[in-house]
Protein backbone atom coordinates (compact mmCIF):
# COMPACT_ATOMS: atom_id res chain seq x y z
CA UNK A 1 0.00 0.00 0.00
CA UNK A 2 1.09 3.57 -0.55
CA UNK A 3 0.82 6.49 1.83
CA UNK A 4 0.56 10.21 1.14
CA UNK A 5 1.83 12.70 3.68
CA UNK A 6 0.06 16.06 3.69
CA UNK A 7 1.93 18.96 5.27
CA UNK A 8 -0.02 21.10 7.73
CA UNK A 9 -0.87 24.68 6.93
CA UNK A 10 2.18 26.92 7.10
CA UNK A 11 4.58 24.02 6.50
CA UNK A 12 7.26 24.51 3.86
CA UNK A 13 8.49 21.41 2.02
CA UNK A 14 12.26 21.48 1.31
CA UNK A 15 13.31 24.97 0.27
CA UNK A 16 9.77 26.05 -0.55
CA UNK A 17 10.31 26.19 -4.33
CA UNK A 18 7.80 24.90 -6.86
CA UNK A 19 8.30 24.14 -10.54
CA UNK A 20 6.33 27.23 -11.54
CA UNK A 21 8.26 29.43 -9.11
CA UNK A 22 11.63 28.13 -10.33
CA UNK A 23 10.68 28.59 -13.98
CA UNK A 24 9.36 32.10 -13.32
CA UNK A 25 12.48 33.10 -11.40
CA UNK A 26 14.84 31.78 -14.07
CA UNK A 27 12.89 33.43 -16.88
CA UNK A 28 12.98 36.73 -14.99
CA UNK A 29 16.79 36.48 -14.82
CA UNK A 30 17.36 35.74 -18.50
CA UNK A 31 14.34 37.48 -20.02
CA UNK A 32 16.00 40.74 -21.02
CA UNK A 33 19.19 39.04 -22.15
CA UNK A 34 17.16 36.70 -24.36
CA UNK A 35 15.17 39.57 -25.85
CA UNK A 36 18.30 41.64 -26.57
CA UNK A 37 20.14 38.71 -28.15
CA UNK A 38 17.11 37.86 -30.29
CA UNK A 39 16.82 41.45 -31.52
CA UNK A 40 20.54 41.59 -32.36
CA UNK A 41 20.42 38.29 -34.23
CA UNK A 42 17.34 39.29 -36.20
CA UNK A 43 18.98 42.61 -37.04
CA UNK A 44 22.11 40.84 -38.31
CA UNK A 45 20.03 38.55 -40.50
CA UNK A 46 17.95 41.36 -41.96
CA UNK A 47 20.98 43.59 -42.55
CA UNK A 48 22.99 40.81 -44.14
CA UNK A 49 20.23 39.71 -46.48
CA UNK A 50 19.30 43.27 -47.41
CA UNK A 51 22.81 44.28 -48.44
CA UNK A 52 24.25 43.13 -51.77
CA UNK A 53 27.19 40.74 -51.77
CA UNK A 54 30.47 42.69 -51.72
CA UNK A 55 34.16 41.91 -51.33
CA UNK A 56 37.52 43.67 -51.56
CA UNK A 57 39.12 41.58 -54.34
CA UNK A 58 40.61 43.86 -57.03
CA UNK A 59 38.69 43.81 -60.33
CA UNK A 60 35.89 41.74 -58.79
CA UNK A 61 32.39 42.62 -59.99
CA UNK A 62 31.27 42.41 -56.33
CA UNK A 63 33.83 45.00 -55.25
CA UNK A 64 32.32 48.46 -54.86
CA UNK A 65 35.65 50.10 -54.01
CA UNK A 66 37.81 52.16 -56.35
CA UNK A 67 39.72 49.06 -57.49
CA UNK A 68 36.57 46.99 -58.08
CA UNK A 69 34.60 46.41 -61.28
CA UNK A 70 31.03 46.61 -59.96
CA UNK A 71 30.23 49.62 -62.19
CA UNK A 72 31.20 47.80 -65.42
CA UNK A 73 29.07 44.79 -64.49
CA UNK A 74 26.09 46.96 -63.56
CA UNK A 75 26.21 48.91 -66.84
CA UNK A 76 26.42 45.70 -68.85
CA UNK A 77 23.50 44.21 -66.95
CA UNK A 78 21.46 47.32 -67.69
CA UNK A 79 22.19 46.67 -71.38
CA UNK A 80 20.89 43.09 -71.16
CA UNK A 81 24.18 41.23 -70.60
CA UNK A 82 24.13 38.38 -68.04
CA UNK A 83 27.32 38.85 -65.97
CA UNK A 84 28.58 36.14 -63.60
CA UNK A 85 31.82 35.87 -61.64
CA UNK A 86 33.56 32.49 -61.28
CA UNK A 87 36.67 31.30 -59.45
CA UNK A 88 37.66 28.31 -61.62
CA UNK A 89 38.03 27.69 -65.34
CA UNK A 90 35.96 24.53 -65.00
CA UNK A 91 33.05 26.56 -63.66
CA UNK A 92 33.57 29.12 -66.43
CA UNK A 93 33.37 26.33 -69.02
CA UNK A 94 30.05 25.10 -67.60
CA UNK A 95 28.57 28.59 -67.51
CA UNK A 96 29.76 29.51 -71.03
CA UNK A 97 28.47 26.28 -72.60
CA UNK A 98 30.35 26.94 -75.85
CA UNK A 99 29.41 30.60 -76.32
CA UNK A 100 29.56 33.98 -74.63
CA UNK A 101 32.40 36.28 -73.63
CA UNK A 102 35.10 35.18 -71.19
CA UNK A 103 36.97 37.93 -69.30
CA UNK A 104 40.18 36.90 -67.52
CA UNK A 105 40.17 39.68 -64.93
CA UNK A 106 42.59 38.37 -62.31
CA UNK A 107 44.50 35.19 -61.49
CA UNK A 108 47.31 33.95 -59.28
CA UNK A 109 48.96 31.64 -61.79
CA UNK A 110 47.92 29.94 -65.03
CA UNK A 111 50.09 27.28 -66.63
CA UNK A 112 50.55 26.64 -70.36
CA UNK A 113 47.71 24.10 -70.55
CA UNK A 114 45.29 26.46 -68.85
CA UNK A 115 46.23 29.37 -71.16
CA UNK A 116 45.90 27.08 -74.19
CA UNK A 117 42.45 25.91 -73.07
CA UNK A 118 41.35 29.55 -72.75
CA UNK A 119 42.56 30.19 -76.29
CA UNK A 120 40.28 27.42 -77.59
CA UNK A 121 37.13 29.20 -76.46
CA UNK A 122 35.21 30.14 -79.63
CA UNK A 123 33.67 33.30 -78.16
CA UNK A 124 35.33 36.59 -77.29
CA UNK A 125 38.21 36.29 -74.83
CA UNK A 126 39.23 39.42 -72.93
CA UNK A 127 42.56 39.41 -71.08
CA UNK A 128 42.75 42.25 -68.58
CA UNK A 129 46.36 43.15 -67.78
CA UNK A 130 47.69 39.58 -68.00
CA UNK A 131 50.98 38.63 -66.34
CA UNK A 132 54.12 39.01 -68.44
CA UNK A 133 54.83 35.25 -68.52
CA UNK A 134 51.35 34.61 -70.03
CA UNK A 135 51.74 36.97 -73.01
CA UNK A 136 53.58 34.51 -75.25
CA UNK A 137 50.88 31.91 -74.63
CA UNK A 138 48.17 34.39 -75.59
CA UNK A 139 49.94 35.55 -78.77
CA UNK A 140 53.54 34.59 -79.68
CA UNK A 141 54.35 38.07 -81.00
CA UNK A 142 53.13 39.85 -77.86
CA UNK A 143 55.57 41.06 -75.20
CA UNK A 144 55.71 43.53 -72.35
CA UNK A 145 57.50 46.86 -72.54
CA UNK A 146 58.60 49.49 -70.11
CA UNK A 147 55.40 51.05 -68.66
CA UNK A 148 54.23 53.73 -71.05
CA UNK A 149 52.68 56.97 -69.92
CA UNK A 150 50.65 59.46 -71.93
CA UNK A 151 49.22 62.48 -70.17
CA UNK A 152 46.90 63.54 -72.96
CA UNK A 153 44.35 61.72 -75.09
CA UNK A 154 45.75 58.94 -77.28
CA UNK A 155 43.78 58.29 -80.50
CA UNK A 156 42.69 54.76 -81.41
CA UNK A 157 44.46 54.80 -84.78
CA UNK A 158 43.31 51.25 -85.65
CA UNK A 159 40.37 49.36 -87.15
CA UNK A 160 39.24 47.44 -84.07
CA UNK A 161 35.51 48.20 -83.53
CA UNK A 162 35.82 48.71 -79.76
CA UNK A 163 38.72 51.15 -80.20
CA UNK A 164 36.96 53.02 -82.99
CA UNK A 165 33.93 53.34 -80.73
CA UNK A 166 36.07 54.79 -77.94
CA UNK A 167 37.81 57.24 -80.29
CA UNK A 168 40.58 58.14 -77.87
CA UNK A 169 41.89 57.04 -74.52
CA UNK A 170 43.11 59.29 -71.71
CA UNK A 171 45.54 58.24 -69.03
CA UNK A 172 47.38 55.39 -70.78
CA UNK A 173 49.79 53.89 -68.25
CA UNK A 174 50.80 50.53 -69.82
CA UNK A 175 51.24 49.06 -73.29
CA UNK A 176 52.43 45.91 -75.06
CA UNK A 177 54.84 45.57 -77.96
CA UNK A 178 53.98 43.54 -81.07
CA UNK A 179 56.61 41.67 -83.07
CA UNK A 180 56.85 42.41 -86.78
CA UNK A 181 54.43 40.35 -88.85
CA UNK A 182 51.98 39.74 -85.99
CA UNK A 183 48.40 39.68 -87.29
CA UNK A 184 46.71 41.93 -84.75
CA UNK A 185 45.22 45.39 -84.40
CA UNK A 186 47.44 47.61 -82.23
CA UNK A 187 45.37 50.44 -80.77
CA UNK A 188 46.14 53.50 -78.65
CA UNK A 189 49.88 53.26 -79.32
CA UNK A 190 52.45 55.05 -77.19
CA UNK A 191 56.12 54.76 -78.20
CA UNK A 192 55.29 51.92 -80.64
CA UNK A 193 53.50 49.95 -77.90
CA UNK A 194 49.73 49.34 -77.83
CA UNK A 195 47.45 49.82 -74.81
CA UNK A 196 44.83 47.61 -76.47
CA UNK A 197 45.44 44.72 -78.84
CA UNK A 198 42.75 42.87 -80.83
CA UNK A 199 43.90 39.49 -82.14
CA UNK A 200 41.82 37.95 -84.94
CA UNK A 201 41.25 34.18 -85.02
CA UNK A 202 40.03 31.89 -87.80
CA UNK A 203 36.60 30.48 -87.02
CA UNK A 204 36.36 32.19 -83.65
CA UNK A 205 35.76 35.57 -82.12
CA UNK A 206 38.79 37.84 -81.44
CA UNK A 207 41.02 37.85 -78.39
CA UNK A 208 41.21 41.25 -76.69
CA UNK A 209 44.23 42.17 -74.56
CA UNK A 210 44.06 45.26 -72.32
CA UNK A 211 47.46 46.39 -70.97
CA UNK A 212 46.07 48.57 -68.16
CA UNK A 213 43.57 46.79 -65.90
CA UNK A 214 42.72 49.99 -64.06
CA UNK A 215 40.60 51.06 -67.05
CA UNK A 216 37.94 48.59 -65.84
CA UNK A 217 37.84 49.83 -62.25
CA UNK A 218 35.06 51.89 -60.73
CA UNK A 219 37.40 54.85 -60.24
CA UNK A 220 38.76 54.99 -63.82
CA UNK A 221 35.58 54.22 -65.72
CA UNK A 222 34.71 57.94 -65.91
CA UNK A 223 37.90 58.85 -67.79
CA UNK A 224 37.74 59.69 -71.47
CA UNK A 225 37.31 56.57 -73.64
CA UNK A 226 37.57 54.02 -70.81
CA UNK A 227 33.85 53.24 -70.57
CA UNK A 228 33.40 52.98 -74.35
CA UNK A 229 36.42 50.67 -74.71
CA UNK A 230 35.55 48.35 -71.84
CA UNK A 231 31.90 48.08 -72.82
CA UNK A 232 32.91 47.58 -76.43
CA UNK A 233 35.14 44.56 -75.75
CA UNK A 234 32.87 43.04 -73.08
CA UNK A 235 29.40 43.60 -74.55
CA UNK A 236 29.51 41.54 -77.77
CA UNK A 237 27.40 38.71 -76.33
CA UNK A 238 24.44 38.40 -73.97
CA UNK A 239 26.54 36.30 -71.56
CA UNK A 240 29.75 37.44 -69.85
CA UNK A 241 31.72 35.18 -67.52
CA UNK A 242 34.08 37.13 -65.29
CA UNK A 243 37.01 34.99 -64.10
CA UNK A 244 38.79 35.91 -60.87
CA UNK A 245 40.85 32.84 -60.01
CA UNK A 246 42.97 31.96 -56.98
CA UNK A 247 45.01 28.75 -56.88
CA UNK A 248 42.92 27.31 -59.70
CA UNK A 249 44.17 24.08 -61.28
CA UNK A 250 41.28 23.39 -63.68
CA UNK A 251 41.04 23.80 -67.44
CA UNK A 252 38.52 25.58 -69.62
CA UNK A 253 37.40 22.23 -70.99
CA UNK A 254 35.03 19.37 -70.34
CA UNK A 255 37.87 16.91 -69.71
CA UNK A 256 39.31 17.61 -66.24
CA UNK A 257 41.65 14.60 -65.98
CA UNK A 258 44.52 15.12 -63.51
CA UNK A 259 43.16 18.43 -62.39
CA UNK A 260 41.43 19.37 -59.17
CA UNK A 261 38.78 21.99 -58.94
CA UNK A 262 38.67 24.00 -55.75
CA UNK A 263 35.21 24.45 -54.33
CA UNK A 264 34.27 28.16 -54.27
CA UNK A 265 33.75 29.62 -50.85
CA UNK A 266 30.21 30.16 -49.66
CA UNK A 267 28.88 33.73 -50.01
CA UNK A 268 29.43 35.96 -47.01
CA UNK A 269 25.68 36.52 -46.64
CA UNK A 270 25.08 32.76 -46.41
CA UNK A 271 27.77 32.35 -43.75
CA UNK A 272 26.47 35.29 -41.70
CA UNK A 273 22.90 34.03 -41.99
CA UNK A 274 23.98 30.55 -40.87
CA UNK A 275 25.81 31.92 -37.84
CA UNK A 276 22.80 34.05 -36.91
CA UNK A 277 20.44 31.08 -37.18
CA UNK A 278 22.83 29.03 -35.04
CA UNK A 279 22.77 31.73 -32.35
CA UNK A 280 18.96 31.84 -32.45
CA UNK A 281 18.81 28.05 -32.09
CA UNK A 282 21.26 28.19 -29.17
CA UNK A 283 19.27 30.87 -27.34
CA UNK A 284 16.03 28.95 -27.94
CA UNK A 285 17.62 25.73 -26.66
CA UNK A 286 18.86 27.43 -23.51
CA UNK A 287 15.49 29.04 -22.87
CA UNK A 288 13.52 25.86 -23.47
CA UNK A 289 15.99 23.68 -21.61
CA UNK A 290 15.70 25.77 -18.42
CA UNK A 291 11.90 25.66 -18.42
CA UNK A 292 10.27 23.30 -15.91
CA UNK A 293 6.78 22.10 -16.72
CA UNK A 294 4.14 20.67 -14.35
CA UNK A 295 4.78 17.32 -12.73
CA UNK A 296 3.08 14.35 -14.36
CA UNK A 297 1.81 11.48 -12.21
CA UNK A 298 1.74 7.95 -13.54
CA UNK A 299 0.36 4.78 -11.96
CA UNK A 300 2.97 2.41 -10.61
CA UNK A 301 3.33 -0.83 -12.60
CA UNK A 302 3.46 -2.79 -9.33
CA UNK A 303 2.31 -2.19 -5.77
CA UNK A 304 5.23 -1.23 -3.53
CA UNK A 305 4.95 -1.60 0.22
CA UNK A 306 5.21 1.59 2.19
CA UNK A 307 8.21 0.34 4.17
CA UNK A 308 10.15 -0.46 1.00
CA UNK A 309 9.28 2.90 -0.55
CA UNK A 310 10.37 4.66 2.63
CA UNK A 311 13.71 2.84 2.73
CA UNK A 312 14.28 3.51 -0.96
CA UNK A 313 13.52 7.19 -0.54
CA UNK A 314 15.87 7.32 2.42
CA UNK A 315 18.68 5.80 0.38
CA UNK A 316 18.10 8.33 -2.38
CA UNK A 317 18.18 11.20 0.13
CA UNK A 318 21.38 9.82 1.62
CA UNK A 319 23.05 9.35 -1.76
CA UNK A 320 22.11 12.86 -2.81
CA UNK A 321 22.95 14.28 0.64
CA UNK A 322 19.47 15.84 0.66
CA UNK A 323 19.28 16.22 4.40
CA UNK A 324 16.90 19.18 4.09
CA UNK A 325 14.34 17.21 2.10
CA UNK A 326 14.68 14.17 4.40
CA UNK A 327 14.19 16.30 7.48
CA UNK A 328 11.22 18.08 5.90
CA UNK A 329 9.53 14.74 5.15
CA UNK A 330 10.15 13.44 8.69
CA UNK A 331 8.85 16.65 10.28
CA UNK A 332 5.77 16.72 8.04
CA UNK A 333 4.93 13.12 8.95
CA UNK A 334 5.44 13.71 12.64
CA UNK A 335 3.39 16.91 12.61
CA UNK A 336 0.56 15.18 10.75
CA UNK A 337 0.44 12.24 13.17
CA UNK A 338 0.70 14.46 16.24
CA UNK A 339 -2.12 16.68 14.98
CA UNK A 340 -4.34 13.63 14.43
CA UNK A 341 -3.64 12.27 17.93
CA UNK A 342 -4.54 15.66 19.43
CA UNK A 343 -7.81 15.78 17.47
CA UNK A 344 -6.63 18.61 15.23
CA UNK A 345 -7.46 18.84 11.56
CA UNK A 346 -4.74 18.55 8.93
CA UNK A 347 -5.29 22.20 8.03
CA UNK A 348 -4.70 23.37 11.60
CA UNK A 349 -2.33 26.37 11.73
CA UNK A 350 1.23 26.02 12.93
CA UNK A 351 0.67 27.90 16.18
CA UNK A 352 -2.30 25.68 17.14
CA UNK A 353 -0.29 22.48 16.58
CA UNK A 354 2.63 23.78 18.65
CA UNK A 355 0.35 24.97 21.46
CA UNK A 356 -1.52 21.65 21.67
CA UNK A 357 1.70 19.59 21.77
CA UNK A 358 3.22 21.86 24.42
CA UNK A 359 0.11 21.54 26.58
CA UNK A 360 0.25 17.73 26.51
CA UNK A 361 4.02 17.36 26.96
CA UNK A 362 4.67 20.35 29.26
CA UNK A 363 7.46 21.42 26.93
CA UNK A 364 8.32 24.97 25.90
CA UNK A 365 6.52 26.25 22.77
CA UNK A 366 9.79 27.50 21.20
CA UNK A 367 11.42 24.07 21.66
CA UNK A 368 8.55 22.27 19.89
CA UNK A 369 8.41 24.88 17.12
CA UNK A 370 12.13 24.51 16.50
CA UNK A 371 11.81 20.73 16.49
CA UNK A 372 8.94 20.58 13.97
CA UNK A 373 9.57 23.70 11.88
CA UNK A 374 13.20 24.58 12.44
CA UNK A 375 16.05 24.86 9.93
CA UNK A 376 17.37 21.78 8.10
CA UNK A 377 20.13 19.77 9.84
CA UNK A 378 23.70 20.67 8.98
CA UNK A 379 25.06 17.10 8.83
CA UNK A 380 24.09 13.45 9.17
CA UNK A 381 24.64 13.49 12.92
CA UNK A 382 22.20 16.37 13.32
CA UNK A 383 19.67 14.51 11.16
CA UNK A 384 20.01 11.44 13.41
CA UNK A 385 19.43 13.55 16.51
CA UNK A 386 16.37 15.10 14.86
CA UNK A 387 14.91 11.66 14.13
CA UNK A 388 15.42 10.61 17.77
CA UNK A 389 13.89 13.84 19.07
CA UNK A 390 10.80 13.50 16.84
CA UNK A 391 10.35 9.88 17.94
CA UNK A 392 10.62 10.90 21.59
CA UNK A 393 8.07 13.68 21.10
CA UNK A 394 5.57 11.33 19.51
CA UNK A 395 6.05 8.86 22.37
CA UNK A 396 5.35 11.60 24.93
CA UNK A 397 2.14 12.64 23.20
CA UNK A 398 0.96 9.04 22.86
CA UNK A 399 1.64 8.37 26.55
CA UNK A 400 -0.09 11.49 27.84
Amino acid sequence: MSRTIAAPSGWTLGDGSTAAAVASERWARIRWATIVVSIVVIGVIVTTLAQPSTNSTPLSIDNTGDDGARAVAQILRDQGVDVEEVATLAEAYRRLDGSGTLAIASFTYLDEDQIASIGEHPGDVVWIEPATYALSGIEPGLSATVPATADGAVPADCAAPAAVRAGSLTGVRAAYALAAGTSANACFTVDDAAAYVEIDRDGARPVHVIADGSLFTNAALVTDGAAALTLGVLGHDTRLIWYVGTDDETLLAADQVETSELTPAAPASLIAGGVALLLVALVAALQQGRRMGPLVTEPLPVVVRASEATRGRGRLYRRGRARGHAAAALRAGAASRLAARLSLSRSAPRAAVVAAIAQHTRRDDAEIDSLLYGPPPADDAALTRLVAALDALESEVSAS
